[in-house]
């Protein structure tokens, strides 16, 4: 692929373009943090998504886990995993553990409107997860979403430097 090439997102509701540029890109000219949004609710996802983009996240969307792993294998460098708990089909600790199959690294930040139990959430802990119960007011998911990426924006920006 040549440096500058720009490749077109056809992923689902994600309409975005992603610039590629060679690794020497001076710091100032960081790319955002690419998210993989996940969340059967068109609704949900819909604002979720516009939030994050505002905020400056390059967004990829999916409706359900079965589509977001194509996204995952077809994108590179998604910096985080956001998606539903609960899905039809597969569900989001689903597609979680198979996506960490590919990129153990990948942070995952669960979030669901559903019951929630106490072995669940020790589940998530275990893994490594961090959760979010909707409903969810804007900026703690944003909190959360920083918290997450701050250690990989961090080093992407020193490696830049």
């Amino acid at each position: 692929m040549e440096v500058g090439a720009k490749i077109q997102n056809n992923y689902d509701d994600s309409p975005m373009s992603l610039d590629i540029f060679a690794s020497e890109r001076r710091a100032t000219e960081l790319s955002p943090s690419r998210i993989l949004l996940v969340d059967d609710d068109p609704d949900m996802r819909a604002l979720t998504r516009t939030f994050l983009e505002h905020e400056g996240y390059g967004v990829f969307s999916s409706s359900d886990a079965e589509r977001a792993a194509q996204i995952f294998r077809s994108v590179p460098e998604i910096d985080l995993l956001v998606t539903d708990l609960y899905m039809p089909g597969k569900s989001g600790m689903e597609l979680a553990r198979e996506l960490k199959t590919i990129r153990n690294g990948l942070p995952v930040l669960m979030i669901s409107g559903g019951m929630v139990d106490s072995a669940q959430k020790l589940r998530l802990e275990q893994e490594g997860w961090s959760f979010l119960a909707k409903p969810f007011r804007l900026p703690e998911l944003l909190s959360k979403v920083h918290r997450i990426l701050a250690p990989a924006e961090a080093r992407r920006w020193k490696e830049a430097r």
